[in-house]
């Protein structure tokens, strides 16, 4: 929370209760006098008793206009706040674009100019081509990235789904992936998934494993139950905080610490997943682990689908 934000919740804070200080007080006032209106009564109707409606009325018209002030002032609050964070989030938004465009250019400027001006040797050259190679496939998973998001905001993911036996799929796609990768089958099931989607998932979720599960190799499992099929990534990195569960599926939004910062990403991967399984009518989840109290440490994301009938 910034400062600015602290400081505007304080406001509010504080001019809340002196609003709500000052009609209690009108009321207690209003109620206190009761005597007074009492004997212009009785000096008028000739009788001692006011009637109960009233004495009421005053003190409804004050709550109400108390609830109005309340709502009024929230309303406000809540839109203020809104729009700071959204303005942080734009803010955030630019610095990551900004880094994660900037290092692989100027890494791709640096090789391209050092192939140029010098002779290298056979090995030393293929060396600068494999990493400019590599930021070029950097730049474009960051740019796919940003574009199947604006497809999600926009209603416009295009999802074709077909009947897929899952540990097919699974296989082939171990298969296909360039680094270590632990493969755990528990069974079978078959669902109806968009391949393309699919693989844009799980390779999410296996790229963050590697990039934060200090060393470990990732584990890709199928879990199947009666009603759906399990599809599980696991790596052994630091535990994620119970507090960042629900937010790191959030889009643009990265865990505030020097793991994350120093990897590469916008905060987009998850957000991704998290939307590829609504389209497939599931969910995904994360179980993190400590060795201490689980017997296992690190961060299991579950990918629910449902299983074809």
């Amino acid at each position: 929370m910034s400062f600015k934000t602290a400081l505007s919740i304080v406001v509010f804070v504080v001019a809340a209760g002196m609003v709500v200080t000052l009609l209690v007080l009108w009321n207690v006032y209003i109620i206190s006098d009761y005597h007074t209106i009492r004997e212009l009564y009785m000096s008028a109707h000739g009788t001692p008793e006011v009637p109960a409606s009233g004495r009421w009325a005053v003190l409804a018209l004050g709550i109400t206009f108390l609830s109005i002030v309340l709502v009024v002032l929230s309303f406000y609050f809540v839109t203020f706040l809104r729009g700071s964070r959204f303005k942080q989030q734009q803010k955030d938004f630019v610095n990551m674009m900004t880094h994660e465009l900037k290092l692989p250019m100027s890494s791709i400027q640096m090789f391209a100019q050092t192939l140029r001006q010098k002779e290298l040797v056979p090995e030393e050259r293929e060396r600068f081509l494999d990493a400019i190679l590599n930021d070029c496939a950097r730049l474009n998973l960051l740019v796919d990235h940003l574009l199947k998001s604006q497809q999600i905001e926009q209603g416009k993911l295009p999802v074709s789904l077909r009947r897929t036996d899952l540990r097919a799929f699974i296989e082939d796609f171990a298969r296909k992936w360039p680094r270590p990768l632990v493969v755990r089958m528990d069974g079978d099931a078959v669902a109806q998934v968009d391949h393309v989607l699919l693989d844009l998932a799980l390779t999410n979720l296996i790229n963050n494993a590697e990039k934060y599960g200090k060393g470990s190799v990732p584990e890709l499992s199928l879990d199947p139950d009666p009603a759906h099929a399990l599809i599980s990534v696991r790596d052994g990195g630091a535990p994620i905080p119970k507090r960042y569960a629900k937010k790191i599926f959030k889009r643009f939004f990265r865990m505030p610490n020097r793991d994350t910062r120093r990897q590469n990403g916008v905060g987009l991967g998850l957000y991704i997943v998290k939307t590829i399984a609504r389209q497939h009518d599931g969910s995904i989840h994360l179980v993190s682990g400590s060795a201490e109290t689980d017997g296992w440490k690190g961060n299991r994301f579950t990918l629910s689908i449902p299983r074809a009938k």
